[in-house]
């Protein structure tokens, strides 16, 4: 007597279970390959608690499917197929309309003026901006990167070149309290990236203290910087901590949905 078909029910979980542990095979590659070194079919089997002939089962629709690559030594890196769905993410990305609902969030949150800024040369286009209060922060609008806090946060973890080139169109005095000693600002943004985001105290418009902090892409390069500005008595230290943990947040999730895969950090410091 022939055997009975497992149950549908069965069956159906079987193959979420197969689905998740390729899916964990995928993941523990890109997290251990590089071009020196593959992962070895029993340290995979390990990470997913498998047989190494089970492990061997599930890499192999992977690798039809240009996913994965065995080398000659019998390693696994990642493949073509992993590139090019790579390459379709990203290209599907639009930045703006994935901030959009968080900065809405944030202003909601916090009750400030909630910015996407994008480096732009030697400054920072206004790109989106929600909350109450636009005033110079009006989206598409043009501020200078030295004294603004989404300047700041850019220029924190940005090459050097891009220091320089700041400095060099000359840190003008928009308030009594801009930095306008290059000394001083390079100073400014070392505790920046300390800490993990800017501080404009009234130093681009008297009346406002910002906070914000930088958004990477996948390849670490920082591409965009979010942030919120409030009256600034309406920012005193607490909320300010408060604003600033919330900003970095953000900018993490962000930095993540663009593809970086580790916290922010500097990026090279040659141009």
């Amino acid at each position: 007597m022939a055997p009975s078909p497992p149950a549908p029910e069965l069956s159906g979980r079987n193959e979420s279970l197969s689905v998740r542990r390729c899916l964990h095979l995928l993941d523990h590659v890109r997290a251990h390959a590089d071009a020196g070194r593959g992962v070895p079919v029993l340290e995979l089997a390990d990470a997913i608690g498998v047989h190494r002939s089970t492990a061997a089962r599930l890499l192999a629709p992977l690798i039809d499917e240009g996913l994965l690559v065995r080398d000659a030594a019998g390693r696994y890196r990642l493949g073509p197929g992993a590139l090019r769905l790579g390459q379709a993410y990203l290209g599907s990305l639009d930045l703006p309309a994935l901030a959009e609902p968080e900065l809405r969030r944030l202003a909601e949150r916090t009750g400030g003026i909630c910015v996407l800024g994008v480096p732009e040369q030697d400054r920072i286009r206004v790109q989106l901006t929600t909350g109450r209060g636009r005033g110079s922060l009006a989206t598409g609008s043009l501020v200078p990167s030295y004294c603004t806090a989404w300047g700041k946060a850019v220029l924190s973890v940005a090459p050097a070149a891009w220091i320089d080139r700041a400095i060099a169109t000359g840190l003008q005095p928009l308030t009594p309290r801009t930095i306008t000693d290059p000394t001083e600002l390079r100073g400014e943004l070392d505790r920046t990236r300390q800490r993990g985001f800017a501080l404009d105290d009234r130093e681009h418009d008297p009346h406002l203290r910002a906070v914000a902090a930088p958004v990477l892409s996948h390849t670490g390069m920082v591409v965009a910087a979010v942030g919120v500005a409030l009256d600034h008595h309406r920012m005193p230290p607490v909320v300010l901590r408060e604003n600033a943990r919330a900003t970095a947040e953000l900018a993490r999730s962000l930095s993540a949905a663009m593809g970086w895969s580790r916290p922010p950090r500097p990026t090279s410091r040659e141009a």
